[in-house]
């Protein structure tokens, strides 16, 4: 986990209490068996990776929604990017257990590269982390793809304006920290102790 502080004797600035390595315990657990060596130990790595970057994220964004009046501690545009950021975090983990998932259930162990579209993992996803509402979970997962989405510069000409209020605290950040937590009921006993990701 990550945190601010500014009080002594604390040192000024990121404080960090966790790092990659407590997640391994987690994902070995959770990323279905079935894979080729080489893609599991890849797909970890990137995982814990993308998981730590989150924590860092949501120690940014929620002590910014949670201030005092008044009492901002991000620049507006940037916590609506860190938003931005942590749906497209949180995106790519479900789509790497997911797709994980779908491969075992075809009887593919990954290592010819195939990629696994959006309709072909989210399901095997919801099915594998046992979401207590499936439809509450795909729609949040669905919400949570649209906001990654939305700052694609592809087609500049045929996109529309951004509508900036799809990046808030309650339309983006809430809905993906609950696909997350979701995920977290699948081997919640493996999860870092000092996470702030699952509070």
């Amino acid at each position: 986990m990550f945190y601010l502080t500014n009080e002594l004797p604390e040192p000024v600035g990121y404080v960090t209490i966790s790092e990659t390595e407590p997640w391994g315990r987690w994902l070995a657990a959770s990323i279905p068996l079935g894979l080729h060596r080489d893609v599991r130990n890849r797909l970890m790595s990137n995982l814990k990776h993308i998981l730590v970057g989150l924590e860092m994220k949501a120690a940014l964004v929620i002590p910014h929604q949670l201030r005092e009046q008044g009492h901002s501690l991000l620049f507006e545009p940037y916590a609506q990017i860190l938003h931005f950021e942590f749906c497209t975090g949180v995106f790519s983990v479900c789509e790497g257990l997911g797709s994980a998932q779908y491969l075992v259930d075809t009887g593919n162990d990954g290592a010819g590269g195939d990629r696994v579209w959006f309709n072909q993992w989210r399901e095997p996803l919801a099915a594998h982390v046992g979401a207590e509402d499936v439809q509450q979970f795909l729609t949040a997962l669905s919400i949570v793809q649209a906001v990654r989405d939305k700052l694609h510069q592809d087609r500049l000409g045929a996109r529309e304006n951004i509508d900036w209020h799809a990046f808030s605290y309650d339309a983006a950040f809430v809905p993906a920290l609950d696909v997350l937590q979701t995920l977290f009921t699948l081997n919640s006993d493996r999860l870092p102790a000092a996470t702030n990701l699952n509070q």
